[in-house]
């Protein structure tokens, strides 16, 4: 079993020191409308839960705007492992085979049997398709894999006997999440049914529409697609434990292993990077597929939520540029936030 280090939660407490909202308004717009680099997209800043400010920029970008998250997908994902964890449908410490082959034969080519879902939730697990060998002995590496979160969907389709965008849609009707959606296919044909999803550029010598499609299999690692207000309502009512149990929160909250990332000093739970310098609790995430780029920030102890979703993917020939914005956003709120943290 998975040890559950001591938490120190603050949520729903006064924070003696108020946040200056206003300023860190004001320094996300300057930061969107005064960039060199292009921009298509909508952002969100919430406090407990309520909006305080919401900016769109591009063409056709509205706040009913609609985007393919793509890695923020894996913070739904890992939810709804966690409740069926709660459920009883799921031991973290079980692999991945006794949930995908139950009744197989002895022949059958199977996963690394020492991968467990924790593993998987944690990217430790270095798992390869099927038929190629393991990239390392689970739990021993971080390798990113968006593979192991397809897989995770396996194992949700096999315990609640019930396809992933089936058992999503269920989800987000349930916590009236409707501008969640779990969609395949082409763009042009997704937006015939989410009319409001926003055509998603690639940025080439010019901006080209990207050609993206979405399979079955991509939905539970980066596939899904959201609104701004649809994902930011998610992300606080996970971080309101409104989801999932408080033991299963600690959990996905809890750093299971270190990680090399653009951002120093970051470790990964379940689903969620994880920073803690100068005594400043950050969880977060980043996402880029073909033609979408995403981020989501949550600070606890101001109870101070930011989603970021973008219709425009730049160029990755240059990763610092590529995230520059969100960089100067980040550091903008952790500037305005520290500055309470350490009085």
């Amino acid at each position: 079993m998975y040890s559950l280090a001591t938490a120190n939660y603050s949520f729903g407490k006064e924070i003696k020191n108020e946040v200056d909202l206003e300023s860190i308004n004001s320094s996300i717009k300057a930061v969107i409308n005064n960039t060199s680099i292009p921009f298509s997209g909508s952002v969100i800043l919430l406090k407990q839960g309520k909006p305080i400010l919401e900016l769109q920029k591009g063409n056709g970008i509205n706040a009913e705007s609609k985007f393919v998250i793509a890695s923020l997908s894996k913070q739904i994902t890992a939810t709804l492992i966690l409740q069926a964890v709660d459920n009883g449908k799921i031991d973290l410490s079980d692999s991945l085979n006794h949930y995908l082959y139950k009744s197989s034969s002895p022949s059958e080519k199977k996963y690394d049997d020492s991968i467990t879902i924790h593993h998987l939730l944690t990217h430790t697990s270095g798992v390869q398709p099927l038929g190629k060998p393991n990239l390392f002995a689970p739990g021993t590496q971080f390798k990113y894999s968006n593979l192991g979160y397809s897989l995770l969907g396996n194992v949700l389709e096999q315990v609640n006997s019930q396809p992933f965008d089936k058992q999503l849609s269920a989800f987000s009707a349930k916590n009236k999440l409707d501008g969640i959606h779990a969609s395949v296919g082409s763009i042009k044909n997704i937006q015939q049914t989410v009319s409001e999803l926003a055509t998603g550029l690639n940025e080439i010598n010019k901006l080209t529409p990207s050609n993206l499609i979405i399979n079955a299999s991509q939905l539970p690692s980066g596939g899904l697609i959201a609104s701004t207000s649809a994902f930011a309502s998610f992300q606080h009512l996970l971080h309101s434990r409104k989801l999932i149990s408080p033991e299963s929160y600690q959990l996905m909250t809890q750093p299971h292993t270190k990680i090399k990332f653009l951002w120093p000093n970051m470790s990964y739970g379940y689903g969620l990077r994880i920073n803690k310098d100068n005594n400043l609790t950050e969880y977060s995430h980043t996402g880029y597929v073909s033609g979408y780029m995403s981020m989501s920030l949550h600070y606890p102890e101001h109870e101070i939520d930011l989603v970021m979703l973008e219709n425009l993917a730049l160029n990755l020939n240059d990763l610092d540029r590529v995230f520059e914005i969100h960089n100067q956003i980040r550091q903008t709120i952790q500037r305005h936030l520290k500055v309470i943290s350490s009085k």
